[in-house]
């Protein structure tokens, strides 16, 4: 079933399945790239930019292969301002823009379509931005929320 013209066709039993509540909405960071957010490969680059690290070849490497959280670890670990430092840093890049047009509209959108008829939210984020909180506090949501690991 198509909703909007040239919009995706939805097949019927996905649809039957998010009737029945049995449909888990999984979003990455995609989703927060109008809030001015990176991805994962942008957000290590950033971080090296910002602490004026060269990656030495270690760390090179495992940039190449995709490895990032391996990258930020071997980063926390060698650089002089170890753990905190980098967290504190890597805190300030992923500092939504709120004001950006349509900053939190597709986190919106991804609440009210997640919630099945007894208004339970089945959503998985693997974002380390809080913009779902954000969304929660300015539409006083109230729903249950998990922290890994569960």
């Amino acid at each position: 079933m198509q909703f909007v013209t040239n919009g995706p066709d939805i097949p019927d039993a996905l649809l039957q399945a998010h009737e029945e509540g049995r449909v888990v909405f999984f979003c990455g960071a995609g989703i927060s790239y109008p809030a001015r957010l990176p991805g994962f490969s942008d957000l290590v680059d950033r971080l090296y930019q910002a602490l004026s690290v060269t990656p030495n070849p270690v760390q090179q490497s495992a940039i190449k292969a995709g490895q990032f959280d391996t990258a930020i670890g071997l980063l926390e670990a060698e650089d002089k301002r170890g753990r905190e430092g980098v967290r504190r840093k890597m805190a300030e890049i992923l500092t939504p823009d709120l004001t950006a047009p349509n900053a939190t509209t597709t986190h919106e959108a991804l609440l009210a379509l997640a919630q099945n008829r007894k208004g339970h939210i089945r959503l998985i984020t693997t974002n380390f931005d809080r913009l779902f909180e954000e969304v929660r506090a300015a539409k006083s949501l109230t729903f249950q929320g998990f922290k890994a690991p569960l």
